[in-house]
C-alpha cells in the first residue's frame, strides 16, 4: 500500500513541498498510537533525531551511560562530537549479553550521570528488556537522570510492550522510534521521539521544517494504517529468523546468541576464522552481513 500510493501520486509529491511539521504523520501517530501530538517530533530518521536531540542536552564533560555492546551511533555522538564522558555498563558475553537490571540500576545510582541511553531490543545483541523492569529503573534511579530508550525494534516483540504511553507519566523518559527497520522505511527517512511536552516544545524550537520529506511522510502515513500486513511480516521474520539459526546452529565453529529482533549476533569460535574475510566472501554471493567489531571493544 505504500508503495501504490507513492507511485499513484508521484509527480505530485516529487514537486511539492510537505506539511511544514508532518502534521498528517502525527495525526496519525497520536491517533494509533494513543499520545497528544504534543508529546511527539518528527525527523528525518533516527540519526537525524539523535544529532537534535543530545547536543542540545549533553554539554563537553557531562557524564553519560551507555550499554556495551549497543548501537555504535549513540557512543559516536556522545563520545566524538559532544565529548562527553562516557560511562560503558558490560554486557557479559557468558550471559548471552542480558542486561542485569539490579546491577544497571546500582549502576546508575552510583554514577549518577546526567543521561542512560538504552537500545532495546538491543542492537546487535538482540536481547529485550522488559519493559516492566524498564519501568522499575525509572522508579529507582533520581527523577532528573534522563532515560532515553531506542525502540526501533520494539514491534518484533509487541507493539504493545512500547514504553511510548509512559512518557505521560516519566517526565525524564524519552522514546526514540525509527520506522527504518520494522516498516522496511529505510530509504524514507522517517522517525519520531515522544517525549514530556516541555522537552519536545525546547527540541522543536532547533528543528527545521520539512525536516521529513513529502515520499516520508506519505509513506509513514500509509505503513502505520497497514498494522495487520505488518503483523504477518513480523511474524514471518520471527519465523524465517529461526529457520536461519537452527540451520547455522549445525556449524560448530560459531555461537549463535539468542534474539528476538530481525537480526541475531554470530560469534566466531575459531580463532582462525576472521570477520572482515567472511563478510566479503558472502558479499561476493550477494549476501550481506554486518562486522560488528567496531562496536564493542568486546568484539574485537
Amino acid at each position: 500500500k505504500v508503495l501504490e500510493k507513492i507511485k499513484g501520486h508521484l509527480p505530485f509529491i516529487i514537486r511539492t513541498s510537505p506539511p511544514n511539521y508532518s502534521e498528517g504523520l502525527l495525526e496519525t501517530l497520536s491517533r494509533l498510537r494513543g499520545i497528544p501530538k504534543e508529546n511527539i517530533l518528527t525527523g528525518g530518521g533516527s540519526s537525524d533525531l539523535i544529532f537534535a536531540f543530545f547536543p542540545r542536552t549533553v554539554e563537553k564533560g557531562d557524564k553519560v551511560m551507555i550499554l556495551d555492546p549497543m548501537y555504535g551511533e549513540y557512543q559516536h555522538i556522545l563520545e566524538n562530537v559532544i565529548e562527553a564522558n562516557v560511562i560503558r555498563f558490560s554486557l557479559k558475553r557468558q550471559e548471552d549479553f542480558k542486561i542485569n537490571t539490579d546491577l544497571l540500576i546500582e549502576a546508575i545510582n552510583s554514577n549518577l550521570a546526567k543521561l542512560i541511553a538504552l537500545v532495546n531490543p538491543n542492537s546487535p545483541t538482540g536481547q529485550y528488556l522488559p519493559k516492566d523492569e524498564i519501568i522499575r529503573i525509572l522508579q529507582s534511579i533520581p527523577q532528573n537522570i534522563l532515560v532515553v530508550v531506542d525502540e526501533t525494534y520494539i514491534e518484533y516483540v509487541g507493539k504493545n510492550l512500547s514504553l511510548e504511553k509512559h512518557v505521560l507519566d516519566f517526565k525524564n523518559l524519552v522514546i526514540i522510534k525509527s520506522m527504518s527497520k520494522v516498516y522496511a522505511l529505510s530509504g524514507a527517512r522517517v522517525a519520531y521521539i515522544i517525549a514530556d511536552q516541555k522537552i519536545i516544545d525546547e527540541l522543536g524550537t532547533f528543528t527545521p521544517p520539512w525536516a521529513v520529506s513529502l515520499i516520508g511522510q506519505v509513506a509513514g502515513v500509509e505503513a502505520l494504517k497497514d498494522e495487520e500486513y505488518y503483523e504477518e511480516k513480523y511474524q514471518e521474520t520471527l519465523r524465517l529468523r529461526q529457520e536461519m539459526i537452527d540451520e547455522l546452529s549445525k556449524i560448530k565453529s560459531i555461537k549463535i546468541y539468542p534474539s528476538v529482533a530481525n537480526f541475531f549476533l554470530v560469534e566466531l569460535l575459531d580463532e582462525e576464522l576472521r570477520s572482515e574475510e567472511i563478510v566479503a566472501a558472502l558479499q561476493k554471493q550477494n549476501i550481506y552481513i554486518r562486522n560488528t567489531e567496531s562496536m564493542s571493544n568486546q568484539f574485537s
